[in-house]
């Protein structure tokens, strides 16, 4: 948190109505100039850590190095969690072990004014995804938590090292980690936060949040990715796609239901023409709304052999 004292009274009053027995509730103040301190209750179970300005990742690690429980529930100082998020987390927690982490649904607030639409559509699709098996195949679109809404099991963070500073989005980052560690995550289905939207949010105004951040991680988990890769997309949204797989000398085939022509010495084919060619796995890169849903539906007539992954063995994925 960095100078946060305006709304910091009511989402730590917000966490400290959710504690156990034997709960904390850590405050970091990253750099802040507005001192926070002035607004905290006087409460045993409230502990506020200072720091230099270091940034949201190192704010995160020093707040977990004095965490003491067993689950670390992140909430941001302009948010506020919402009565039975901690039990509900609980509960999903201990009815699946192999689970990192657990968020929910979200509720939007903008004072003074409407969401922009991405924003809304976004926290739509976020409160749309339950399970662990829709939130893994969510994974490579965009992140499928809200990070304020995660409670998370301190040894799987302590497994993949905590939060990651960097030129990356350390929520999203994190995520793609503990999956490549083996671990699920789900969202309990009910609201546990409600967001404030504002125009200062860093989603908008840190360069470590742009599109080109996202797609750099994406294709880094993929790095083990199988040696036939064809792209469905060959328009803005697939080509740093197109480019990857041609880099690796993996791209077989490059699919798009509208345009023609060439993409990266390959002719641009229908989606008809994926039928009886060999593909390991088919990456979807279209960004239109409506058109994940309308291309899932094609290939599950198409070539019920590349089912939605991830999984072993042929399949297809979504990136955007």
């Amino acid at each position: 948190m960095r100078d946060g004292a305006d709304t910091l009274r009511a989402a730590v009053d917000s966490a400290l109505a959710q504690c156990h027995a034997g709960d904390q509730v850590v405050v970091v103040d990253d750099g802040s100039r507005d001192d926070p301190a002035r607004v905290l209750p006087a409460d045993r179970r409230l502990l506020l850590l200072r720091q230099p300005p270091l940034g949201i990742a190192a704010a995160l690690e020093h707040g977990r190095a004095a965490c003491q429980g067993e689950l670390i529930a992140r909430l941001d100082a302009d948010d506020v969690a919402l009565p039975g998020r901690i039990d509900a987390q609980r509960r999903a927690l201990a009815a699946d072990p192999e689970l990192a982490g657990v968020g929910g649904q979200a509720l939007l607030h903008r004072a003074g004014g409407v969401a922009p639409e991405g924003m809304a559509r976004y926290v739509a699709w976020v409160n749309g995804l339950h399970s662990r098996v829709q939130l893994a195949q969510a994974l490579l679109v965009e992140s499928p938590l809200f990070h304020p809404a995660a409670t998370l099991r301190a040894d799987a963070l302590a497994q993949v090292d905590g939060w990651r500073p960097g030129d990356l989005p350390e929520d999203y980052d994190l995520w793609l980690r503990l999956h490549r560690a083996g671990f699920g995550m789900a969202n309990v289905p009910q609201p546990v936060v409600r967001i404030e939207d504002r125009p200062t949010r860093l989603t908008r105004t840190d360069p470590r949040y742009r599109r080109a951040a996202f797609t750099r991680l994406k294709q880094e988990h993929l790095d083990g990715a199988p040696p036939r890769i064809a792209v469905w997309g060959a328009g803005r949204t697939g080509r740093p796609w197109l480019s990857w797989a041609a880099a690796r000398g993996a791209l077989v085939a490059v699919v798009d239901a509208f345009a023609a022509g060439w993409r990266q010495g390959l002719p641009i084919l229908p989606p008809g023409g994926l039928v009886g060619r060999q593909v390991d796995l088919l990456l979807v890169a279209v960004g239109a709304r409506g058109a994940r849903e309308e291309i899932a539906a094609a290939l599950a007539d198409l070539r019920p052999d590349l089912p939605p992954g991830p999984r072993p063995g042929p399949c297809w994925i979504a990136v955007a």
